[in-house]
């Protein structure tokens, strides 16, 4: 789990980052999805880890595709601020 210092350093650098990139960098960020074999992978991980039978190759695959994900997020929503577009409530 994440301390205050990470979330900090975290929340420093995206916004570094943002402040570098110009407006079609960031709408595509902002519009940036995974393809659907990816998002098919990912749930059928979720599935096997749900019913905890992941093994720990596929642990180590999850747990990668999760903090992708988070990053990802967290790149997005700096995007659409950056933009001035609505944050999505999903």
């Amino acid at each position: 789990m994440n301390g205050p210092k990470t979330l900090k350093l975290s929340e420093h650098v995206l916004n570094k980052a943002a402040s570098c990139f110009d407006h079609p960098t960031l709408d595509a960020l902002a519009g940036l999805r995974l393809e659907p074999e990816v998002l098919a992978r990912v749930d059928k991980l979720a599935a096997k880890a749900n019913e905890g039978l992941l093994t720990e190759e596929e642990r180590g695959e999850y747990r990668g595709y999760i903090k992708t994900s988070e990053f990802l997020a967290l790149v997005q929503l700096r995007a659409r601020q950056r933009l001035g577009l609505p944050i999505p409530a999903e």
